[in-house]
């Protein structure tokens, strides 16, 4: 039995190591650093990079906290909030794709998503770093997505010991908060909507659009049921849909939150038009600390009496 325990506690260790960002090695004059990423593939880049471009939109909010040297993020983040208050002037915005404009900015890292057509052109510039956006069981943030993703991106640009501290502290105040707002919401069921072309997407924990917020933050509930339709990914719904579904509050992410259908969503599942919040699409999907620190606010906000 005791050789059966020590052996488990080596593999889980093993699984641990090959799971997670984590540094492997240093050169002799400190410069470079290898990283092994969560494909189990080491790679080397700079110790302390000077011009990092971010092609996910997750990360360049979380950079501004790391204090990261950032030349350029994705074009995503153009026009958000995040980028109006958060990031420098002086930062580039690209488009996915777009070569010629990333070579101008001469970047000696980049970090993009995975799987990503131009990967191979992009290592012909610099070292490149992708990252999943699902994350490994363990890391020290497990299903806290956006936790995990912030804790990555401080392995790859030298902060670790920074990205993890700032994790600690916002589970610090997460527990705050919900004490706070806790007659608000611990009993309050919510459901968080994405406006499609022509119906809508249900939301589950940890999936961005607010999800995090409402959720994670907060501390709204969610029917067992709808939980577990959720496993499987976002569910679509129609308008007329809507109504099977139990909810005190619908936090709906749209790109025309002046568009009337607050009416049309609160009439659809008779509940209170106040009850159903609209939200910014662009500034709801990034997931960044930052804009998941603004979107509680927003929210609280919102349903204080």
């Amino acid at each position: 039995m005791k050789t059966r325990l020590v052996l488990m506690v080596l593999l889980l260790g093993i699984l641990s190591a090959c799971s997670s960002f984590r540094e492997t090695g240093v050169s002799e004059d400190g410069s470079v650093r290898q990283v092994m990423t969560e494909h189990t593939e080491e790679i080397e880049i700079p110790a302390e990079p000077e011009r990092v471009v971010l092609l996910r939109a997750i990360d360049a909010g979380n950079a501004s906290l790391l204090g990261g040297n950032v030349a350029g993020v994705t074009d995503v983040v153009r026009g958000t909030r995040l980028a109006e208050e958060a990031l420098g002037e002086d930062v580039a915005y690209l488009e996915h794709g777009d070569i010629e404009a990333l070579k101008t900015l001469d970047p000696d890292l980049i970090i993009t998503f995975t799987p990503d057509e131009y990967l191979f052109e992009y290592q012909d510039i610099a070292p490149t770093v992708q990252i999943n956006y699902s994350t490994s069981a363990f890391s020290p943030f497990r299903d806290r997505l956006y936790l995990a993703h912030l804790y990555n991106l401080g392995v790859i640009l030298n902060r670790q010991e920074e990205a993890e501290a700032l994790g600690d502290e916002w589970l610090e105040e997460t527990t705050r908060l919900q004490r706070e707002v806790g007659s608000l919401t611990m009993d309050k069921k919510a459901l968080v909507l994405v406006e499609g072309p022509d119906s809508y997407y249900i939301y589950g924990r940890h999936s961005a659009f607010g999800t995090e917020a409402v959720y994670d933050v907060l501390g709204f509930q969610m029917d067992d049921p709808l939980e577990e339709e959720l496993q499987e990914g976002p569910v679509e719904v129609s308008l007329g849909e809507l109504e099977d579904y139990e909810a005190d509050y619908v936090f709906v992410s749209t790109r025309e939150p002046d568009s009337g259908m607050d009416r049309e969503i609160a009439r659809a599942m008779g509940i209170d038009e106040a009850h159903v919040i609209m939200q910014d699409y662009d500034d709801y999907r990034l997931n960044d600390l930052i804009s998941i620190e603004m979107q509680t606010e927003d929210i609280i906000e919102r349903i204080k009496p």
